[in-house]
């Protein structure tokens, strides 16, 4: 797992609808070969975790100081479903990037409860013909209301 993880205060979670905050950097794109993606697990969860809500907030666009054509770089929050979360999202300041984001609710993937142990993963995807790892500059939070159902029982019979 890249990046850093926070686990937010009842105060802030009560505000914001959040209870978990992940910070990825341009220095955690290390993938290095061209026309890949690059997935980063953001946790793990167990059985009967449910995800409510998700969103993004762009920090400092992304970007490669060095050529102003790599202009795509996009994100994506999900587990096997790679957007279940949070659908495709520009995040390169030579795009359309996208500031600020919560989950595309359309199609009613959110909540979502785990039926077996899993992951929650940010796919970053670059255009074609660049690598991430050309990435200099960009801070992306990433924010996510769970709940441990399995937690939340302990103790009853």
């Amino acid at each position: 797992m890249a990046g850093e993880s926070f686990t937010l205060t009842a105060n802030t979670s009560a505000q914001t609808a959040y209870n978990e905050m992940y910070v990825i950097r341009a220095a955690d794109l290390t993938e290095t070969t061209v026309d890949t993606a690059q997935t980063i697990a953001l946790r793990t969860v167990k059985l009967g975790t449910a995800v409510e809500a998700c969103g993004m907030y762009l920090v400092t666009t992304f970007k490669d100081a060095s050529d102003a054509a790599f202009n795509t770089t996009t994100l994506t929050v999900g587990e096997t479903d790679v957007d279940r979360f949070l659908t495709s999202t520009e995040l390169n300041v030579n795009g359309t990037e996208v500031l600020s984001k919560s989950t595309a609710n359309a199609v009613d993937t959110l909540p979502y409860d785990f039926v077996a142990a899993d992951t929650i993963d940010a796919v970053f995807t670059p255009m074609s013909g660049k690598a991430l790892n050309d990435i200099d500059t960009g801070t992306l939070i990433i924010l996510l209301r769970i709940t441990e159902k399995a937690d939340l029982a302990r103790g009853i019979t």
